[in-house]
This record gives structure tokens, sequence and C-alpha cells, in this order.
């Protein structure tokens, strides 16, 4: 019998279970606003190779981090349990990693 590769998620299906003020940051952000050109989780994956500095939620007063912006971009590509153990074991960036991590902890 073929295992599901469907990743099982808990919690608030809309907002990822984000905290309310970083769920509505991230919607109002221009920078989440323009990820909704990348389609495949191969882009997003590089637009954090190539944009993620560091993981903190917030980057200046209330507004969301480009990390937090892309964490609920890969939400809703609603991953596999292969992307998901791919983002894991990625080997070119610690925050590819930590993000896919993060994913985890919030689904």
């Amino acid at each position: 019998m073929k295992q599901s590769n469907k990743l099982e998620t808990w919690g608030n299906e809309m907002t990822m279970n984000l905290n309310n003020i970083l769920y509505q940051n991230i919607q109002a952000s221009p920078y989440f606003k323009q990820l909704y050109e990348l389609k495949t989780y191969h882009e997003v994956i590089d637009e954090i190779y190539n944009h993620v500095e560091s993981l903190e939620p917030f980057l200046k007063g209330t507004t969301a981090s480009t990390a937090f912006c892309l964490l609920y971009k890969l939400w809703t590509l609603r991953l596999t349990v292969k992307q998901i153990n791919g983002l894991i074991q990625h080997t070119d960036s610690p925050h590819i990693r930590a993000l896919g991590f993060l994913y985890l902890r919030y689904v």
C-alpha cells in the first residue's frame, strides 16, 4: 500500500497558526504580494537562498520579515512530505533548512 505524500497539518488552515499581528503584516507586506509570481517550490527555494539573511519574524517594528513572508508562501503551496524533507536536508543554505523546521513547527 502506497503511503500518502500529503503532510498532515494541525490548527488554523488560514493563518498557519501564526500570531495574528504577524499574519496580518505578512498579508499586507508588499514583498509578500510580489511572491504571488512564484508558482513552484523550486522558485521559492531559490528566493530563500538569495534573499533570506535572518530568521526573525519582524524586521523593524511590526514589518514582517522576508523569512516569514517566504515561510507563509511555502504554506500556500501546501508542501508534500518529500518537499519538507528536501527543505530540512538542503545543503546549500542553513536558512532553507531552518525554514523547513519552522514550517514543521507551525503546521
